[in-house]
């Protein structure tokens, strides 16, 4: 039976706390121990944690006096404190799926070259509940070379749904604890850390459950967009330079990340000219320029003028005839078509029970 260390950081979530790590308790096939981390909480997340790790004693509870932070609590925990075979480092407000571990332990107990594994999640919205979930034992599953997976993430963002991701430990040791630099994007940067050094497994279950805070589409909210895009392509430059640098095509990866950024704002800013929201616009467009100063040459910005010149009346009525819906928010709807990766969908709109991860095709 294989062992597995689940670390569980809490900031202000006493009221899923109970919820998660019962969830990793439950556990079956593994060897499992948690260990929660209160970082000088407000709410009664100390008092919940005390109480977990009075009832069983599988859990370990510690509670920091002042704030140390998320990139710091993480690494008290996976760098620190993690001993097992395995690893997973798991938010308060997030939860596992049942068999979730037993089937990632199956998988990296088989190959020794992968180094994580991840799978699929379901969202869940604000406070509802996680929905029931039928133990999966047929699955099916891929393994993807770290190349493979870097290419993707300098494509497309972060492929991995958190909660779900579970790590061989002694290779997070080797590769050390989470970046303080990345402060919002330090565990898309800790996956491509690792996909430099091994194999990456994906199994196509429900593995976890994410919730989603939900957010509106607010000037603050495009704002943060795009920041974390900027950090996005801060991190794959950083990683590839300091953990890939002998690999072909870098540079090409990171290229692409920037078009689809740049049309992404685009699209975006016509989105705001619909809505009437003006700062929203000039944000978005300030933003493409930011990354493509010509921006005059690129189709994108073309497409963008002419929605323009349509006003917004006539650009919303095209995009409908289109078959490009955007919701309440005023945000495009994901297209069912295409498997987008959760950082890509969170920019878009999640819905409650939706599934995300990224399933590579063959």
């Amino acid at each position: 039976m294989s062992s597995v260390d689940v670390v569980v950081p809490c900031y202000n979530y006493a009221r899923y706390l109970e919820t998660c790590v019962s969830s990793v308790l439950d556990q079956e096939g593994v060897d499992v121990r948690v260990l929660i981390i209160d970082d000088a909480s407000s709410d009664r997340s100390a008092e919940v944690g005390a109480q977990l790790a009075a009832r069983d004693s599988r859990v370990t509870f510690r509670r920091h006096e002042a704030n140390w932070g998320h990139i710091k609590t993480f690494n008290e925990g996976v760098i620190g404190w993690a001993s097992a075979k395995y690893t997973l480092l798991i938010s308060a407000d997030d939860a596992l799926a049942p068999g979730a571990l037993a089937r990632a332990t199956a998988l990296m107990d088989e190959r020794d070259d992968v180094g994580m594994t991840y799978g699929m999640a379901r969202v869940v919205v604000d406070d509802r509940d996680f929905p029931a979930t039928v133990p999966v034992k047929d699955f099916e599953f891929r393994i993807i070379p770290g190349r493979r997976y870097l290419q993707f993430s300098c494509e497309y963002g972060n492929g991995v749904p958190t909660p779900t991701a579970v790590v061989r430990t002694e290779l997070q040791h080797q590769v050390g604890g989470y970046d303080p630099k990345m402060l919002h994007t330090s565990d898309m940067e800790m996956w491509m850390r690792l996909a430099a050094r091994s194999s990456i497994g994906v199994i196509d279950a429900i593995q976890g459950y994410y919730r989603w805070h939900g957010g509106n589409m607010t000037l603050g909210y495009v704002r943060g967009m795009h920041g974390d895009r900027r950090q996005r392509i801060f991190t794959c430059n950083e990683v590839l330079k300091t953990w890939g640098a002998e690999m072909d095509g870098i540079a090409d990866w990171v290229a692409t990340m920037r078009r689809q950024y740049v049309a992404d704002a685009c699209w975006h800013a016509a989105l705001a000219m619909e809505r009437g929201d003006a700062e929203g616009k000039r944000a978005c467009i300030e933003f493409a320029k930011e990354l493509e100063p010509a921006l005059w040459r690129s189709p994108s910005w073309w497409r963008y003028l002419a929605k323009r010149c349509l006003g917004p009346h006539l650009s919303r009525a095209l995009r409908a005839a289109m078959g490009r819906p955007v919701n309440a928010a005023g945000l495009v709807g994901a297209d069912p078509r295409r498997s987008l990766p959760p950082e890509q969908q969170m920019w878009v709109s999640y819905q409650h029970g939706q599934g995300i991860g990224w399933w590579p095709q063959n």
